[in-house]
């Protein structure tokens, strides 16, 4: 719980800077590799968390590597990070700041599950139905779930709309127990 709040601060904190120095997509992209390195390079990460390395060295090493890769607020959020011992909320911090980045650009991430790939013809009407609905640009990504047997579940946020035959003969199952 406490962790949601300081990275959520954080990140609030890192998109009012980028958004003031107008460089809200460098930060985006900068803060969403420093978040993919942390996850796949286990030198990186262990360099960043061990408590072995001092602060000032992680520091120093750190404006080293990403001068010139990074941005400056970038590279002066992740010092900071190092200095408070908060980088272990990196990805969480990306994670927040990636619903702000996706608000701002007007955005929504769609989670479509269907028991087969769909089409690209399907995908483009879903695609257009929902942004009417939304009234954001939105961004399908399509997982795969045979147990459906048909139709389609789709996410946007926190809200499920459940159009699948299984979905559909589990609602039946429940009114039948009810009787």
């Amino acid at each position: 719980m406490i962790a949601n709040v300081i990275s959520r601060r954080y990140a609030d904190a890192l998109f009012n800077a980028s958004l003031k120095s107008n460089i809200v997509d460098t930060v985006y992209s900068d803060i969403e590799e420093l978040a993919e390195r942390m996850e796949t390079n286990r030198e990186f990460q262990y360099f960043l968390l061990t408590p072995r390395i001092k602060k000032s060295r992680k520091v120093d090493l750190i404006n080293q590597i990403f001068s010139g890769i990074f941005s400056e607020i970038t590279l002066n959020f992740l010092c900071l990070l190092l200095e408070k011992r908060r980088q272990e909320y990196i990805k969480r911090i990306f994670g927040y700041y990636k619903i702000l980045y996706d608000k701002h650009h007007n955005r929504a991430e769609i989670e479509a599950t269907s028991s087969i790939e769909l089409t690209d013809d399907e995908e483009a009407q879903i695609k257009s139905t929902l942004e009417k609905i939304t009234g954001k640009i939105v961004m399908i990504t399509n997982t795969i779930d045979p147990s459906l047997i048909g139709g389609l579940i789709t996410k946007i946020g926190n809200t499920v709309y459940d159009d699948s035959i299984k979905g559909y003969l589990e609602l039946m199952r429940k009114e039948m127990v009810k009787r």
